[in-house]
């Protein structure tokens, strides 16, 4: 199957009112039949699985994924398969002036003594894709809102991570409206990081023969548990 939004293939599995994806010798068959395609299609499908990581993002596995039917998705890269300028210099700190360089966490091993350009990267030489490192940006909805920055998508860097110091009511007093309204935010530059289909092949290997969604975003900006019940 081709590159398709969720909603899009779920009406194509019968879920909805649209046409269905089926190999084309099942299409004559179902013509020769008088059958419709899609009750066709019903009967040879018995399981629907959908394969979703926790704490990823679309860039971050598939961030440089391209299909091999020619088709386009919505990733890292432009039409000639290099990364988009659109993404170059684009992260801002909470004052809005550009990064000139990524700030990176050097209480992670891989980033010591490390420049990196303000734009995504190539996170394997620093972070391989089998080291489960415990860090991630905050799951929080306020923050989420603020580094969507209403659709600049230029705070992720500034807001990534952030203090777990827990603060009085009297300290709280004692800060800035911007200090309260980041949280506290420390800007971390690796959630700009992406691993490729070498770093990932099994993942990469699934989107080519089955059904990628690259318009699926979360069903809530928050945490975890609620996204899997949606």
């Amino acid at each position: 199957m081709g590159q398709q939004n969720r909603r899009q293939f779920l009406k194509q599995l019968g879920l909805g009112s649209s046409t269905v994806i089926a190999a084309p010798h099942l299409l004559g068959v179902a013509r020769a039949a008088g059958a419709s395609e899609e009750s066709l299609l019903r009967q040879k499908i018995e399981h629907v699985v959908v394969i979703f990581q926790e704490n990823r993002s679309f860039d971050h596995y598939f961030g440089t994924f391209q299909p091999k039917n020619g088709q386009q998705i919505i990733n890292l890269l432009d039409a000639q398969g290099q990364l988009d300028r659109r993404f170059l210099g684009l992260q801002k700190n909470p004052a809005g002036i550009a990064y000139d360089n990524l700030p990176l966490p050097t209480d992670i091993p891989g980033f010591q003594n490390v420049q990196l350009p303000n734009q995504p990267f190539h996170i394997a030489p620093y972070i391989p894709a089998k080291g489960n490192v415990h860090w991630d940006p905050k799951h929080r909805f306020f923050r989420m809102m603020a580094e969507i920055n209403n659709g600049k998508m230029d705070r992720f860097v500034a807001l990534a991570g952030g203090s777990k110091t827990l603060l009085s009511r009297d300290e709280f007093k004692k800060m800035s409206p911007e200090q309260i309204a980041f949280d506290l935010a420390r800007p971390s530059g690796p959630v700009l990081g992406y691993y490729t289909g070498e770093d990932l092949p099994f993942y990469h290997r699934v989107a080519h023969r089955y059904t990628l969604f690259d318009h699926f975003f979360q069903a809530m900006s928050g945490g975890s548990t609620g996204n899997a019940l949606l």
